[in-house]
């Protein structure tokens, strides 16, 4: 019994001993099969990288090949231009003799037009000399006439004498050779003529009061037409210098604003070329204003032949332009990104960004993108029927959601 115990022991420490063995082996064995599990797990994710790997090397032989034949394109497209250039270089050259050989030209016009407009005004002050002259002439021969008449119809009147009659009955006394009139018809006509000097009444005493009243007002009336003329050439003068001024502000305006439309609209592109051109510049004041337009891979086209997208990034571009030249602390947009998808949206509202320092912008818009962009947004909504109701949210004050305790789990396992 004693060795049989023994034996007992001595195969049961064996059992145990076997038994840690094999719990060794199974241990083993789970981690071996979860290694080959994940070894498996990791050959297939690098058999899909490897797939991967060689569809972008396709993809980047064939973009390779792709930008060889552009740059040899770009290359013949540079020389082609160098050629343009290197003519119109030699164009210019040929217009600048041209426009030397004109500007020569035009000085000669110049003295030859200003000798002849002295001339011309020489003349003029002349012809308005004699003219003035014959004016005159004729308001005396006019005033001579009028004095006449009124003479010959005051004695018709109030004498019955024509002075016609009585100037051909002189006429022929003095040609006759004997003209002697009677005593008798003398003293008759002295009678006569005494009698119509009776009947001609009182003298008008204030003719020389009314005279002196229409020189009065003659002098008051000449006065006003001096200070008339004065005040019409003193405005003349200001309306020059307000249109001086008003050109020189606008084109230095135009200027400015030029050269932040073709920033602007090389940001909002991604590229391209746009500018703005007077199409009258000798009378700025009045001249329209034409604005090209080139986005990038399109050839130079004005803005009406634009796709909508393209016009309203082109509307935008000129009106921060405008701006960004005289710039104000709010700016109102009202569904400016209707027609821009979100590639173009993500360039206006980098834009945009660049404005916030010294301005706020207002913008009414449906676009998500543009939403995602902005500090604060307001809404209207209409959860009950015929009740609007106001919605505001301000994303700096937005907390995010805490994650729950199944995904932080998941991301200790992972």
């Amino acid at each position: 019994m004693h060795e049989a115990d023994e034996e007992v022991r001595r195969l049961d420490h064996d059992r145990q001993l076997q038994q840690a063995s094999c719990t060794e082996a199974q241990i083993a064995l789970a981690t071996a099969e979860e290694r080959l599990r994940s070894l498996e797990s990791r050959h297939q994710q690098l058999d899909r990288d490897h797939r991967q790997r060689a569809r972008e090397l396709n993809q980047s032989r064939q973009s390779l090949s792709d930008g060889r034949t552009k740059l040899s394109d770009s290359q013949q497209t540079m020389l082609r231009a160098s050629s343009i250039v290197a003519q119109a270089y030699l164009d210019k050259e040929a217009a600048q003799r041209r426009v030397a050989e004109l500007e020569v030209q035009r000085d000669q016009k110049r003295q030859e037009r200003a000798r002849l407009t002295q001339q011309a005004q020489t003349v003029r002050a002349e012809w308005r000399t004699h003219q003035e002259a014959v004016h005159q002439r004729d308001l005396e021969a006019t005033n001579l006439r009028h004095q006449r008449d009124t003479l010959v119809q005051r004695l018709q009147e109030d004498y019955q004498l024509d002075l016609t009659e009585l100037y051909a009955k002189r006429f022929t006394a003095e040609n006759a050779e004997t003209a002697v009139k009677n005593p008798d018809e003398v003293n008759a006509e002295i009678e006569d003529l005494r009698r119509k000097l009776s009947r001609l009444g009182s003298v008008n005493l204030d003719s020389l009061q009314e005279l002196n009243e229409l020189e009065t007002r003659a002098v008051s009336l000449k006065t006003q037409f001096d200070d008339l003329t004065e005040a019409k050439k003193s405005l003349e003068e200001i309306i020059g210098k307000i249109n001086l001024d008003s050109r020189k502000m606008f084109l230095d305006t135009f200027a400015a604003v030029r050269g932040h439309f073709q920033e602007l609209f090389r940001m909002l592109f991604g590229g391209g070329m746009a500018d703005i051109v007077l199409e009258d510049e000798n009378d700025v004041l009045e001249t329209g204003i034409e604005v090209i337009a080139r986005p990038p891979g399109k050839e130079l086209r004005s803005i009406s032949l634009m796709s909508g997208g393209e016009k309203t990034l082109t509307a935008v571009a000129l009106l921060l332009a405008i701006f960004r030249s005289k710039p104000s602390p709010f700016c109102l947009l009202d569904e400016v990104d209707a027609a821009l998808d979100e590639a173009n949206i993500g360039r206006f509202t980098a834009v945009l960004r660049e404005f916030l320092d010294h301005s706020q912008f207002i913008i009414v818009t449906h676009s998500k993108k543009t939403m995602a962009c902005a500090d604060v947004l307001y809404g209207i909504t209409m959860q009950e029927s015929g009740i609007s109701k106001q919605v505001t949210i301000r994303f700096e004050d937005w907390v995010d959601e805490p994650q729950n305790d199944e995904t932080e789990q998941a991301k200790g396992v992972a």
